[in-house]
């Protein structure tokens, strides 16, 4: 699913954006490798790499679990309504796909900020991530994607 060890002498990048916050500046890559096409995600050192089908198994998740990864509440959603799509500014967009599942990646500039917004169009999630939320992605373990997918087909059971 994930692999952070990969040589640097065998990676394409496809696309390349930066998510910027107050606190907090991501780079965030669509990659391919030998094992793939991968999301990178790069906080400073700390560097994350997730497949199509991790990023759906995140694209489930509930926003509180950014608060593990960082430590505080994490409060995006109470500033930043879902409704608000229409509104954003899509810098950058890509699409990771693997045999399992299919993810479209976007880069936005909204009103409350810049954020990452990951879909799983199949499968009818979506998840928006500010810079300090994906701060605190980038510095998981990739075995948080096995624990996402403990539900693999989402909160509720087998999707449409």
């Amino acid at each position: 699913m994930t692999d952070a060890t990969e040589s640097a002498t065998h990676l394409e990048i496809a696309e390349e954006t930066e998510i910027r916050g107050d606190d907090a500046a991501v780079i965030v890559r669509q990659i391919k490798t030998p094992k793939g096409e991968r999301l990178e995600v790069r906080a400073g050192d700390e560097v994350l790499r997730a497949d199509a089908l991790g990023l759906e198994s995140l694209s489930w998740q509930d926003l509180d679990v950014f608060e593990g990864f960082l430590g505080y509440e994490y409060d995006l959603a109470a500033r930043s309504e879902p409704e608000s799509d229409v509104d954003d500014a899509v810098d950058c967009e890509f699409t990771l796909s693997n045999e399992y599942a299919d993810i479209v990646v976007r880069s936005v500039a909204s009103p409350d900020g810049d954020r990452l917004v990951i879909e799983a169009p199949k499968k009818h999630f979506s998840i928006r991530v500010d810079a300090e939320g994906l701060e605190g992605l980038a510095a998981q373990d990739t075995s948080i994607f096995s624990e996402f997918l403990e539900t693999p087909h989402g909160p509720g059971g087998h999707a449409h």
